[in-house]
């Protein structure tokens, strides 16, 4: 069922999180929103943002193609959330190549092709890339990874009124943690860099 208050919240969100993507992003040559409906009937790209949750299309100056997700939270939620799938098979457990684990369980980001995440949170925009959120899928021994908060069930509400379990879950990610976590990795992409200038 549509949220109207977090439907409102989305559609004033939209063209400051746009024109923060174009000063972000200078290479894209141009953004295209996937159009889709509030009331679901006249979407136009219905897969790409049902399905998928792709609500933008960034052209790069090579004419390729970055999917972007919007989103903005509602006051006093002032975490970004993404997207999680419990991982249940035996071998991909054991397996330190995939997934984070938290509460003794292992879980891996559903990225479904999204290139970008924008969030608003707190009337402040986030931008985290893919290759983010693939940075946090290492091995802890065991532990909760520290740049996790809470994994909760996603849940939502149909056009009835009832509620259903979507199979996936909800990792929720403070925005402290996600500037913490920009910060390294782009002294380790730079890494003779800072080792030469803060030695």
């Amino acid at each position: 069922m549509l949220n109207e208050k977090a439907a409102k919240l989305s559609r004033n969100a939209l063209p400051l999180q746009l024109e923060n993507l174009k000063e972000a992003y200078p290479f894209f040559r141009a953004i295209y929103v996937t159009d889709s409906s509030y009331d679901g009937q006249n979407a136009v790209c219905v897969k790409m943002d049902y399905y998928n949750k792709i609500d933008a299309i960034g052209i790069d100056l090579e004419g390729r193609a970055h999917n972007i997700q919007l989103k903005a939270r509602e006051p006093g939620n002032n975490d970004l959330v993404f997207i999680v799938r419990h991982v249940t098979d035996a071998d991909m457990v054991r397996n330190p190549h995939l997934g984070f684990t938290f509460n003794g369980e292992k879980y891996s980001f559903v990225l479904n092709n999204i290139d970008i995440f924008c969030e608003m949170v707190n009337g402040t925009i986030y931008n985290v890339l893919a290759s983010d959120l693939m940075a946090l899928e290492y091995d802890t021994g065991g532990e909760n990874n520290p740049f996790i908060k809470n994994v909760c069930c996603q849940e939502y509400i149909n056009s009835t009124g009832n509620k259903f379990r979507s199979g996936n879950f909800y990792a929720f990610i403070s925005t402290d943690k996600i500037i913490e976590l920009k910060e390294r990795l782009l002294k380790a992409e730079n890494r003779d860099y800072y080792e030469h200038t803060y030695q």
